[in-house]
């Protein structure tokens, strides 16, 4: 389903405000799994925070950050996994731009680089003047198991290295990761 998401800055949002979402977005995965009959109940799950190497395949092992090199006008594409494995769900709730001076314009969430699906398109400009552009989606970015992630990042400006970490969790049968 293609989102009409916003960003809502955490700096104006309380610590009640930003634990709804994450649960909402946990809720909101864990449901998804149950629907696609991938566990009986919810006890059979494990929620865990994603990681950009070991989850997605971004970036090197030992950093297991997210770090882009932006290129104004163009699509920086992240293309994560050729596909989810076949218990796991991705689920995106948020985004984090580190950077100082953020030239990261806007982000796009789909299921292959060409053609796919949008699921959610994020303008990343409304949050710029707060001290850093970190930021919770109005709804949650749900990945089925086999699905591929694939994330865009547009820019207003050549950028070297931009450190934009995408907030999320994974959601998968009990033992496949943690026990």
């Amino acid at each position: 389903m293609y989102g009409t998401s916003f960003i809502a800055p955490q700096e104006t949002m309380t610590a009640t405000d930003i634990k709804t979402y994450k649960l909402g977005a946990i809720a909101a995965g864990i449901q998804h799994m149950l629907d696609l009959a991938v566990a009986s109940n919810d006890a059979n799950l494990v929620v865990r925070e994603i990681r950009a190497n070991a989850d997605l395949g971004y970036g090197t092992l030992l950093e297991n950050e997210w770090a882009f090199t932006l290129v104004a006008g163009a699509d920086t594409v992240f293309a994560a996994v050729a596909a989810n494995p076949a218990n796991r769900a991705v689920v995106f709730y948020g985004i984090d731009d580190y950077d100082a001076n953020p030239v990261a314009t806007l982000v796009t969430f789909r299921t292959a680089a060409v053609g796919g699906t949008t699921k959610m398109m994020v303008d990343l400009q409304s949050c710029r003047g707060f001290t850093y552009c970190a930021g919770i989606l109005s709804e949650p970015v749900v990945y089925d198991p086999q699905e591929t992630v694939v994330i865009s990042i547009q820019a207003d400006a050549n950028h070297a290295v931009e450190q934009i970490k995408f907030l999320g969790y994974v959601i998968e049968p009990r033992g496949t990761v943690v026990s």
